[in-house]
């Protein structure tokens, strides 16, 4: 199923059950591919092209060393920018994979077709592609969108049942933007979400994006959950999952709001949160380790973060505030998650 996208939109979007070559470049094209997809690739009997390479994707993937090598290993077999690129795993596999595209030749075209469940939700769609530095998570990337987009759900029975848990988070993140209780505490309850489930969050995420390509303002409110969730992933030496860091962030955000003078979200869905986030309070680093990840957000500026605070049945609100201030709100996050039978 191809999604209804809005006029002008750069990516377009397909929704299938299982993998099929029909959506493939015509054109010549390139595959940068996670090694542990391949077998499921190949089981699917889809095509690989000459120069595929075939990456142990994970966050020392996401680094300089492995784009300049990529790209160092087209120029050497004379790829012109005739190919197109397809980039085939998870979220930072087509982090980097778009970053090569955007950069190899000032710009080739790719296709990403995302592998996990957080990558079909979120990292796909958009045209955000980045690598990490020593000092902190997307530090270096540029804005450059895939020309298609296929999400297939087979890949997702391939999935370990923690990264189907993870991926979920960034959903959950969607209908909290919403200010919808109802939708983000029916995807706590699900093992998995439905097809409708992904179509609204894509569309809500797409919405979004085409309004403000270049997160000059609405667009922002997508960082919901990543400021202290980037913080809490790198802290945690990667020990937390992205989805995880996300799920965990967008927690603290809800507690934040309810410092606010707004309408915060039931104390039933905060509960919720907390208990499916409970087993990972031993991963969770302490503040003195987040806090200069913190000062160094990509979203800063003069010294303050730009932080995103969801309100229920409303758009999400955006606030300048120090990064200090955020040491209660994850004060607040540990004691929550650490004794959520209490608030159950």
């Amino acid at each position: 199923m191809r999604l209804d996208v809005p006029s002008g939109f750069a990516t377009q979007v397909v929704l299938l059950e299982a993998p099929s070559a029909e959506c493939l470049p015509q054109s010549p094209w390139l595959l940068l591919g996670d090694a542990n997809v391949k077998p499921i690739w190949q089981s699917f009997e889809m095509p690989e092209p000459p120069l595929a390479i075939w990456a142990e994707a994970g966050e020392n993937t996401k680094r300089m060393e492995f784009l300049v090598s990529t790209l160092e290993h087209w120029a050497s077999h004379n790829v012109d920018r005739d190919c197109t690129l397809v980039v085939l795993g998870g979220g930072t596999l087509i982090d980097v994979g778009g970053l090569a595209a955007s950069l190899y030749m000032r710009g080739i075209q790719w296709h990403a077709w995302p592998t996990t469940l957080l990558a079909q939700i979120d990292a796909a769609i958009g045209g955000k592609t980045a690598i990490n530095l020593d000092s902190g998570k997307n530090l270096a990337g540029t804005f450059h969108s895939p020309k298609r987009v296929v999400a297939a759900a087979k890949f997702l029975d391939y999935l370990p049942d923690r990264h189907q848990k993870s991926g979920k988070w960034e959903m959950i993140k969607m209908a909290l933007i919403a200010g919808d209780d109802a939708w983000a505490e029916s995807l706590l309850d699900r093992q998995i979400p439905s097809a409708a489930d992904m179509e609204r969050a894509l569309k809500s995420k797409i919405s979004i994006v085409h309004q403000d390509f270049k997160e000059e303002g609405a667009r922002r409110t997508l960082n919901l959950g990543h400021t202290l969730g980037h913080a809490y992933e790198a802290a945690s030496s990667y020990e937390l999952l992205h989805g995880e860091a996300v799920g965990l962030g967008s927690l603290a955000a809800c507690l934040f709001s309810e410092s606010l003078s707004t309408a915060s979200f039931p104390a039933r869905l905060i509960n919720k949160m907390a208990f499916h986030l409970s087993h990972l309070s031993h991963l969770m680093p302490p503040w003195e380790r987040c806090l200069p990840y913190l000062l160094r957000d990509k979203k800063s500026a003069d010294g303050k973060i730009n932080y995103i605070a969801p309100v229920q049945g409303s758009t999400p609100l955006q606030r300048e505030i120090q990064p200090d201030a955020l040491e209660s709100v994850h004060a607040k996050l540990l004691l929550r998650i650490a004794n959520c039978e209490v608030f159950k």
